[in-house]
């Protein structure tokens, strides 16, 4: 991975990075720019979540004063801002239909229009593009459009969950442990080793949250392995981590994991939801919204 995102950092195609919630897409998309030749420049962020008016076009592109209602002056829009640099659109399949088409012009013809605005205006950016969804499904479904697929989707990078990546764990503790400024505490050898057994349901979002607890809250220079949580303290790859309390398991996990996790509390119980929300440590009601929430039936799971 580090190798084929090294060789297309320097190129200007656009760079599409998918994986699991949580599994460090940003993290990639910084490496990328860090190392191209547009290092000097802005590093823009745009959760494409978020993007669903016509406010937000306004958000991504600029606009002019009068534009619109409540338009008293003229703004820059985040397209601009990241002029020289890289725009990094983060769950880039949510994108509203009405700005795909948008981005689908930015993209072709390297131009983008401000709102209100008449000319267009030539834009210098390095595009690279995440998401945790299989957007070939979202094509098919029409919910997002063939073209811009496959404009976006030049250099498809496909970022495994930290799980089946576990030799990556020093480097990524390493990295981590330079945000911590002001904290100068090492990991012990013996507290990778553990670290490196821990399935990690969280990804590496789990692993960044639990090195700045251990920075924060350790005593002494060195981090041992008392001061791991004990989950990962005991763990093994193997480990049954769909044994946590549901409060815990639900700060931690994306949605893949607490769809098992609901699963495999129904299949202990067979089918019992009282049982299964009492082993989970919640009430029975919200354990049955949860259900609803994953597709779960509970008939599925009684004996025949």
């Amino acid at each position: 991975m580090q190798k084929r995102a090294y060789r297309v950092a320097n190129s200007e195609l656009p760079v599409n990075i998918s994986g699991e919630t949580g599994t460090g897409k940003e993290l990639l998309a910084r490496y990328v720019h860090g190392i191209s030749h547009r290092n000097k420049g802005p590093f823009v962020t745009v959760d494409c979540g978020i993007l669903s008016s016509e406010m937000s076009r306004s958000e991504l592109f600029g606009h002019v004063r009068g534009a619109f209602t409540g338009a008293s002056e003229t703004r820059t829009g985040l397209v601009e801002s990241a002029r020289g640099g890289t725009l990094f659109l983060d769950e880039v399949g949510e994108l509203p239909a009405n700005l795909q088409l948008q981005l689908l012009r930015l993209v072709q013809e390297q131009e983008f229009r401000r709102v209100g605005e008449a000319s267009m205006r030539r834009s210098n950016v390095r595009l690279i593009t995440a998401t945790h969804c299989n957007l070939r499904k979202k094509v098919r479904k029409g919910t997002f459009r063939e073209d811009l697929y496959y404009r976006l989707n030049v250099v498809p990078l496909h970022l495994p969950p930290l799980r089946k990546r576990l030799s990556d764990l020093p480097l990524l503790v390493t990295h981590f442990c330079q945000d911590m400024k002001g904290y100068t505490r090492a990991f012990s050898p013996e507290v990778i080793q553990r670290m490196s057994r821990y399935a990690w349901p969280g990804n590496v979002r789990e692993l960044q949250h639990e090195v700045a607890r251990l920075m924060v809250m350790s005593e002494g220079k060195i981090i041992r392995v008392s001061d791991l949580r004990p989950r990962i303290r005991g763990s093994k790859a193997e480990v049954d981590v769909f044994d946590l309390p549901f409060k815990e398991a639900r700060q931690m996990a994306n949605s893949r994991f607490m769809r098992e996790y609901l699963h495999r509390a129904l299949q202990r119980t067979k089918g019992n939801v009282t049982q299964a929300a009492q082993q989970c440590g919640i009430g029975r009601q919200y354990f049955q919204l949860r259900m609803s929430e994953y597709g779960l039936k509970s008939a599925s799971y009684k004996q025949k």
